[in-house]
């Protein structure tokens, strides 16, 4: 399989933002709202100012929004996702910038909280961006979520979710979005093979975090992840 060309996964989270949502209830077997929702009552009260990583349409980030007591920044790198937002989304405690995970536009200790929900996989470089995540977070108990796909160590379970991310998910993908040609899904799938497996996230997240924890849901196909910074 060629390499990724990230180019083309921006391209293609564009082309399906309509149905983004719809299929990934689909494709989770509508577990990614419960693990959203179990992962944001795993954080302390979200107050002061926080950031969702990689906001796509939107959909989560009014969910954050009505549990939120502060400001929130949502940020992701394409421009259409945000517009989306901008015209579905009135709050004035949300501001939005574009920006890449790797280089967080954000003064460092700023933060008193920080959501990648289903993001993170669309890093280029996962370890840049922890540093980056950890760097913005205030050092007196700044938090992080990651709520996103898993690669499950189990060689077996992660064999087949790699035939069902590679196959099944293009033609679940298709049928609902009637992409028969040119499906995103087909490339979007790819970027599961960029992933970790869910320990060695863990232990990514631990190095640049003091406390973190994983909570794994589908036999490991999707995961929560919640880390503390501390001084």
């Amino acid at each position: 399989m060629r390499k990724i060309v990230w180019t083309e996964v921006e391209v293609a989270l564009e082309e399906i933002i309509n149905e983004y949502e719809r299929v990934n209830h689909f494709i989770s077997f509508f577990q990614d709202e419960r693990s959203r929702t179990l992962g944001l009552r795993m954080l302390n009260p979200l107050n002061i100012v926080g950031l969702e990583l990689g906001t796509g349409p939107g959909n989560f980030t009014s969910i954050i929004l009505k549990n939120l007591k502060g400001s929130l920044i949502g940020l992701d790198y394409s421009e259409k996702m945000l517009d989306r937002i901008r015209k579905s989304i009135e709050a004035e405690n949300l501001s939005l910038i574009r920006g890449v995970f790797e280089y967080l536009p954000i003064k460092k200790e700023t933060l008193s909280f920080i959501i990648a929900s289903y993001a993170l996989r669309d890093s280029k470089d996962k370890r840049k961006t922890l540093k980056e995540i950890k760097e913005v977070l205030r050092d007196d108990g700044g938090e992080l979520l990651i709520v996103d796909i898993g690669r499950p160590d189990n060689p077996v379970i992660e064999k087949f979710l790699r035939i069902y991310m590679r196959w099944i998910v293009p033609i679940i993908g298709g049928i609902i979005g009637r992409k028969r040609y040119r499906n995103p899904w087909g490339i979007l799938s790819k970027t599961y093979l960029e992933l970790p497996s869910n320990r060695q996230l863990l232990r990514m997240v631990k190095n640049h975090f003091s406390s973190a924890s994983m909570r794994e849901i589908a036999l490991g196909g999707l995961l929560i992840i919640t880390a503390v910074r501390e001084s």
